[in-house]
């Protein structure tokens, strides 16, 4: 009798976990645009679900550009799909945008704003915490989790997955795609050569003065340093050949370079690809195919 007890016991959970095994192998794509993680309109995010996933299947959070100041998920929409063809679950998400009232006004309108990467920062924590508390739902994994951002969305890919706000390290692994890693300075006179606008809008997004006083708030906002303190992540850096914005001069060849010796330094698994031909947009033919191609891999490399 026990052993008959036994043996529908033993079949019945084999029966169990092969329908469920079934059930999530067979799960379709799915897209649910604009879920809501707070109260702004700029708290919102897409979520792109592959086909066949199950608990395993990794999580991607991508992040758009925009210099802290503009940009929308939307422009990210034909990239998150084709993550999303290569396996992977992608969180597009947005995030409110710093405040840049008067930055062009002239005489420029000195004032702080509302919104700081600090803040972008905790929109992207509350957008990863609503994708957890529903990834029994979504059937997606709780702890394979990578994040990647071009430009302004790189740089705080980076400072999010190195940072206090990466509970747990949920997040192993980062991308960064043509973003900046130091905003730090050596003296003042670094910073009063910039353009005053530039200015206005890095002061406005550190949220402190560009003085010597508040140099360790810059360095903060700068995964290059925080990498320094030993905090990073494996990290894959795809720098395009002309990583130029606007009429600003393009250092971050040596910076990349410094941030790579950091890295490897410290002991941070890392991967530094250069993508010819490349605008700091990836605009050519291509070009963010090879993108997603070498992130993908780097990521699925760190999240067996």
């Amino acid at each position: 009798m026990k052993q008959s007890v036994a043996y529908l016991f033993i079949s019945t959970c084999f029966l169990l976990f092969s329908c469920k095994k079934d059930k999530e192998s067979s799960a379709a794509a799915r897209v649910i645009t604009d879920v809501t993680f707070g109260d702004d309109a700029k708290q919102k995010m897409d979520v792109y679900l592959p086909e066949g996933r199950n608990e395993q299947t990794p999580v991607v959070v991508m992040l758009h550009g925009g210099g802290f100041v503009a940009g929308d998920k939307s422009e990210f929409s034909a990239h998150a799909q084709q993550f999303s063809a290569k396996g992977f679950a992608v969180l597009n998400v947005n995030y409110r945008l710093v405040n840049v009232d008067g930055v062009l006004s002239d005489p420029i309108v000195h004032k702080p704003s509302p919104v700081k990467i600090a803040d972008q920062l905790n929109d992207i924590q509350a957008a990863v915490n609503l994708a957890v508390s529903k990834s029994g739902e979504w059937g997606i994994s709780a702890d394979k989790w990578a994040i990647a951002g071009h430009s302004a969305g790189g740089t705080l890919a980076l400072l999010y997955a190195y940072g206090d706000k990466n509970t747990g390290s949920r997040v192993k692994v980062a991308g960064n795609w043509a973003g900046a890693t130091n905003f730090a300075f050596q003296n003042e006179a670094e910073v009063q050569a910039l353009d005053p606008r530039i200015r206005e809008v890095i002061y406005r997004a550190v949220g402190a003065e560009p003085v010597q006083a508040n140099v360790l708030a810059y360095m903060a906002a700068s995964p290059l340093w925080v990498a320094y303190q030993g905090r990073g992540k494996a990290t894959i850096n795809i720098r395009p050949e002309s990583n130029a914005v606007g009429d600003l001069p393009d250092g971050s060849k040596a910076e990349y370079q410094q941030f790579t010796n950091i890295l490897n330094d410290k002991g941070v698994p890392n991967k530094w690809v250069e993508v010819a031909g490349a605008d700091h947009g990836f605009s050519q033919a291509g070009k963010w195919e090879l993108v997603i191609g070498e992130s993908a891999a780097f990521f699925n490399a760190r999240l067996q």
